[in-house]
């Protein structure tokens, strides 16, 4: 009879056993696909911020562009002297502007970035040396690497 009660002990630990291998394995099985589709989530999370990265990048780029084409035909219809120069993605301006009503000046220089807007050199009776000051000062830039349009 002791035999009996052996076996039957037995059997229940063999068959708990297997019931606890096999609740083991479903909850591996389940840790997994949670991990997997937390990596899947993080996956596409990141490459939206790098989309998002991208997209800002071009907008910026977009808005100098958009920016020196106003400057440049805003000027050309005044008969200011514009050059745009550019090294990577940083562009500077370069303008000649006549007889500016804001100063009583026949001319000066200004010179704009990210910034601002800077005045270099102005003139009360000589336009030529405003001309003279740009050109110069456009060779210097395109001496420190810059890439300059001619002054038109």
């Amino acid at each position: 009879m002791n035999l009996k009660y052996l076996i039957l002990i037995i059997g229940f630990s063999i068959i708990s056993a297997c019931a606890s291998n096999e609740a083991s394995k479903d909850t591996d099985e389940s840790t997994a696909a949670v991990a997997e589709e937390v990596a899947v989530e993080e996956a596409v999370m990141e490459e939206a911020v790098e989309e998002a990265v991208v997209e800002e990048a071009v907008m910026e780029e977009a808005t100098e562009t958009e920016e020196m084409i106003e400057a440049e035909v805003a000027t050309s219809d005044s008969g200011n002297l514009v050059s745009t120069c550019k090294n990577g993605e940083h562009v500077r301006v370069i303008t000649v502007v006549y007889d500016s009503e804001d100063t009583d000046t026949v001319c000066e220089v200004t010179y704009e970035k990210s910034t601002g807007v800077q005045t270099l050199w102005t003139a009360n009776n000589d336009r030529d040396y405003c001309m003279e000051q740009a050109t110069a000062f456009v060779e210097k830039q395109e001496g420190w690497g810059w890439t300059c349009s001619n002054l038109e």
